[in-house]
Protein backbone atom coordinates (compact mmCIF):
# COMPACT_ATOMS: atom_id res chain seq x y z
CA UNK A 1 0.00 0.00 0.00
CA UNK A 2 1.30 3.56 -0.77
CA UNK A 3 1.34 6.59 0.93
CA UNK A 4 1.06 10.07 0.05
CA UNK A 5 4.39 10.60 1.76
CA UNK A 6 6.12 7.98 -0.24
CA UNK A 7 9.07 9.18 -2.95
CA UNK A 8 9.39 7.36 -5.98
CA UNK A 9 12.15 5.17 -5.04
CA UNK A 10 10.21 4.03 -2.02
CA UNK A 11 12.25 5.34 0.04
CA UNK A 12 10.99 7.61 2.71
CA UNK A 13 14.19 9.25 5.54
CA UNK A 14 10.67 10.35 7.37
CA UNK A 15 10.22 6.28 8.09
CA UNK A 16 14.02 6.04 9.45
CA UNK A 17 13.09 8.99 12.04
CA UNK A 18 10.06 7.54 13.10
CA UNK A 19 11.63 4.10 13.55
CA UNK A 20 14.52 5.23 15.68
CA UNK A 21 12.28 7.57 17.56
CA UNK A 22 9.85 4.66 17.93
CA UNK A 23 12.11 2.22 19.20
CA UNK A 24 14.09 4.64 21.37
CA UNK A 25 10.94 6.25 23.30
CA UNK A 26 9.07 2.41 23.36
CA UNK A 27 12.78 1.30 25.47
CA UNK A 28 13.01 3.62 27.34
CA UNK A 29 9.27 4.31 28.43
CA UNK A 30 8.47 0.59 28.17
CA UNK A 31 5.15 1.18 26.48
CA UNK A 32 3.49 -0.43 23.37
CA UNK A 33 4.38 0.85 20.27
CA UNK A 34 1.00 1.38 19.33
CA UNK A 35 0.72 4.05 21.37
CA UNK A 36 3.93 6.21 19.45
CA UNK A 37 3.91 4.89 16.17
CA UNK A 38 0.24 5.49 15.33
CA UNK A 39 0.59 9.24 16.06
CA UNK A 40 3.92 9.42 14.42
CA UNK A 41 3.11 7.43 11.35
CA UNK A 42 -0.16 9.44 10.84
CA UNK A 43 1.15 12.64 11.88
CA UNK A 44 4.38 12.55 9.42
CA UNK A 45 2.85 9.73 6.83
CA UNK A 46 -0.85 10.65 6.69
CA UNK A 47 -1.86 7.37 5.33
CA UNK A 48 -5.59 6.88 5.99
CA UNK A 49 -6.18 5.61 9.78
CA UNK A 50 -6.42 1.95 9.69
CA UNK A 51 -2.97 1.99 7.75
CA UNK A 52 -1.29 3.40 10.35
CA UNK A 53 -2.53 1.46 13.03
CA UNK A 54 -2.14 -2.06 11.21
CA UNK A 55 1.44 -1.10 9.95
CA UNK A 56 2.52 -0.26 13.63
CA UNK A 57 1.50 -4.18 14.62
CA UNK A 58 3.54 -4.99 11.94
CA UNK A 59 6.74 -2.37 13.48
CA UNK A 60 5.96 -3.82 16.94
CA UNK A 61 7.02 -6.87 16.21
CA UNK A 62 11.32 -6.37 15.55
CA UNK A 63 10.99 -3.38 18.49
CA UNK A 64 9.56 -5.51 20.73
CA UNK A 65 11.99 -7.96 19.90
CA UNK A 66 14.78 -5.66 19.87
CA UNK A 67 13.89 -4.15 23.54
CA UNK A 68 13.43 -7.92 24.89
CA UNK A 69 16.63 -8.24 24.15
CA UNK A 70 18.33 -5.34 25.27
CA UNK A 71 16.14 -6.12 28.46
CA UNK A 72 17.03 -10.21 28.70
CA UNK A 73 20.50 -9.33 28.45
CA UNK A 74 20.10 -7.44 31.98
CA UNK A 75 18.01 -10.06 33.87
CA UNK A 76 14.84 -7.85 33.59
CA UNK A 77 12.41 -10.16 32.05
CA UNK A 78 9.83 -11.98 33.81
CA UNK A 79 9.47 -14.89 31.11
CA UNK A 80 6.82 -16.20 32.94
CA UNK A 81 4.19 -13.09 32.73
CA UNK A 82 6.18 -12.20 29.34
CA UNK A 83 5.16 -15.64 27.78
CA UNK A 84 1.57 -15.20 29.10
CA UNK A 85 1.50 -11.99 28.23
CA UNK A 86 2.67 -12.67 24.59
CA UNK A 87 0.56 -15.91 24.59
CA UNK A 88 -2.92 -13.75 25.50
CA UNK A 89 -1.63 -10.71 23.36
CA UNK A 90 -1.99 -12.66 20.16
CA UNK A 91 -5.66 -14.00 20.52
CA UNK A 92 -6.40 -9.90 21.70
CA UNK A 93 -4.60 -8.76 18.52
CA UNK A 94 -6.62 -11.40 16.35
CA UNK A 95 -10.09 -10.26 17.76
CA UNK A 96 -8.84 -6.87 18.19
CA UNK A 97 -7.88 -6.44 13.96
CA UNK A 98 -11.12 -8.08 13.52
CA UNK A 99 -13.06 -5.27 15.60
CA UNK A 100 -10.86 -2.48 14.09
CA UNK A 101 -12.15 -3.40 10.00
CA UNK A 102 -15.47 -3.18 11.92
CA UNK A 103 -15.46 0.12 13.19
CA UNK A 104 -15.49 3.62 10.85
CA UNK A 105 -12.14 5.68 11.29
CA UNK A 106 -14.01 8.55 13.27
CA UNK A 107 -14.57 5.70 15.71
CA UNK A 108 -11.31 4.69 15.94
CA UNK A 109 -9.73 7.79 16.18
CA UNK A 110 -12.45 8.51 19.30
CA UNK A 111 -11.46 5.47 20.76
CA UNK A 112 -7.30 6.00 20.63
CA UNK A 113 -7.72 9.33 21.91
CA UNK A 114 -9.97 8.37 24.73
CA UNK A 115 -7.29 5.20 25.22
CA UNK A 116 -4.40 7.45 25.04
CA UNK A 117 -5.73 10.49 27.56
CA UNK A 118 -6.36 7.76 29.98
CA UNK A 119 -3.07 6.34 29.82
CA UNK A 120 -1.42 9.57 30.18
CA UNK A 121 -3.78 10.44 33.34
CA UNK A 122 -2.73 7.05 34.51
CA UNK A 123 0.69 7.89 34.27
CA UNK A 124 1.01 11.34 35.75
CA UNK A 125 -0.55 9.69 39.08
Amino acid sequence: MTTASRTDSGFDFRLVVIAVAGGALSGFFGVGGGILLVPMILLFLAPARKVAHATSLGAIIALSFAGMVGFAMSDRVDWVVGVTLGAGGVIGGALGAQLMDKLSARTLRLIFAVVLVVAGVRMLF
